[in-house]
């Protein structure tokens, strides 16, 4: 009983609680590692490396190192310390009755044993050095030792000695040992980037880069943000993804739900954050797009936006097109939220290019921006489509300011209009919208002559 004894804990030499406002003691400020954040964080130079110090946590001193923890802590940090620099027992104070319980070592007539040695040659951690070891290994008892044992402690007398003709146990013999899969290590890629800090931030400090991110003023992204906000709950509020740039400003990569519902609520003081370091706005908006396609499907203008503030070819030429012609590109897929002036249809222009080239989408592009360039491009995929389909292979004896004339004839809902009885997809859809404006560029040359 007395070995599971603790002693008193250890009073540190000095002790500290920070308060945002107090002045630090000399002690603490000769530790700190640059200024503190303004909201009133700071990183303190302890013998764990650089820890952050928040509002409210306790710094002390112990055995001439410096240590941080929350003041509900500060008895068990304490305690984990004592018991970590605690002197090791004298030799001499091994419990002699756990000897007759232990097969000599020389003995390999057990399972276990055979199994423990054969661990030695595989992972040095599990070596006994007689260096380093403060109990002698024949006065050892060995406690809840497998095959997927990483660790031999002292234990309490088994209640019956182990038979040297008794079978491992299912648990044990279910783990595969190391030692199946040979001594050769596997070769793993190098990992990438550096290792990221967790760190409170204030909502009031985390931004958001409309160049990659999606937009959340759809209704489905407003309804998401107040059940996240009206239903806050801890426990599902993973850590933000966030990307630390040059000038020291933080910036969400991923979790600007749980960021926009912590704004609404106003009583958030800090949000969990996982902070990296970023080599570009490019790398942000790569980070996003693998993040979010390998967790859940993306709508077609998020996933363009963030290709183009990746640095896609692609995405850039597309948006180039769209803004030659006149326009911008939406961050909105829903047909209710388009206002006039705005493409949604790049995968439509994405398929033209890839097929027919630059020149054809320009031209498709500049003809619906002069014919429609105060209205909402109700069917413009569909006319986008049917423009190109014309120019690819036109009618014989075309003439393209015939077809503009007759574009003018009537507005974007008209010619959606026509499409309401058309079933399928796209190519349907371009299809019919293709035949319509043919029959007007027909009517169009009847009255002009």
């Amino acid at each position: 009983m007395s070995g599971a004894h603790h002693p008193a804990v250890t009073r540190p030499a000095q002790i500290w609680v920070y308060q945002k406002a107090a002045q630090k003691p000399a002690w603490v400020e000769s530790a700190m590692v640059g200024d503190p954040a303004p909201n009133g964080t700071f990183m303190l130079q302890s013998e764990l490396g650089q820890v952050r110090v928040h509002p409210g946590n306790v710094i002390f001193e112990y055995k001439g190192h410096l240590y941080a923890c929350p003041h509900s802590e500060i008895q068990r940090t304490i305690q984990e310390l004592d018991d970590r620099f605690a002197p090791p027992p004298p030799k001499d104070t091994a419990l002699p009755s756990l000897a007759a319980d232990v097969a000599p070592r020389d003995d390999d007539t057990d399972d276990i044993t055979r199994r423990i040695r054969a661990q030695q040659g595989v992972d040095s951690q599990f070596a006994f050095s007689a260096k380093n070891s403060t109990l002698k290994p024949q006065k050892t008892a060995v406690s809840g030792v497998d095959s997927g044992a990483k660790e031999l402690t002292v234990g309490k007398q088994p209640s019956a000695p182990a038979s040297s003709t008794q079978k491992p146990q299912k648990s044990a013999a279910s783990r595969p040992s190391a030692s199946k899969f040979g001594n050769a290590p596997r070769k793993w890629p190098a990992t990438k980037g550096n290792p990221p800090s967790i760190e409170m931030r204030p909502p009031s400090e985390l931004s958001l880069d409309d160049s990659y991110q999606r937009a959340t003023d759809s209704s489905t992204s407003q309804t998401l943000i107040r059940k996240i906000a009206h239903n806050w709950d801890w426990r599902m509020c993973l850590p933000l993804v966030v990307s630390k740039r040059d000038d020291g400003t933080l910036w969400v990569i991923d979790g600007q739900h749980r960021l926009a519902a912590a704004t609404l609520r106003g009583d958030i003081q800090y949000l969990p954050c996982c902070v990296a370091v970023y080599g570009s706005v490019a790398d942000e908006a790569a980070m996003f797009v693998a993040m979010n396609r390998t967790r859940k499907a993306m709508n077609r203008l998020d996933d363009f936006h963030a290709a183009t503030a990746s640095g896609d070819s692609e995405a850039l030429e597309i948006a180039k097109l769209i803004t030659d012609a006149g326009f911008t590109v939406s961050r909105r897929t829903g047909s209710q939220s388009w206002v006039p002036g705005e493409v949604a249809f790049t995968s439509a222009i994405a398929k033209v290019l890839r097929k027919h080239g630059a020149k054809v989408c320009a031209d498709a592009l500049k003809t619906m921006q002069e014919a429609f360039p105060d209205e909402v491009l109700n069917a413009g995929a569909s006319m986008f489509t049917a423009l190109t389909k014309l120019a690819i292979t036109p009618p014989e004896g075309f003439d393209p300011d015939r077809l503009f004339r007759a574009l003018l004839r009537r507005n974007q809902k008209e010619w959606a209009s026509f499409l309401n009885e058309t079933k399928g997809g796209g190519e349907e859809r371009a299809f019919a919208l293709r035949q319509v404006l043919l029959m007007a560029y027909e009517e169009e040359g009847e009255t002009a002559e």
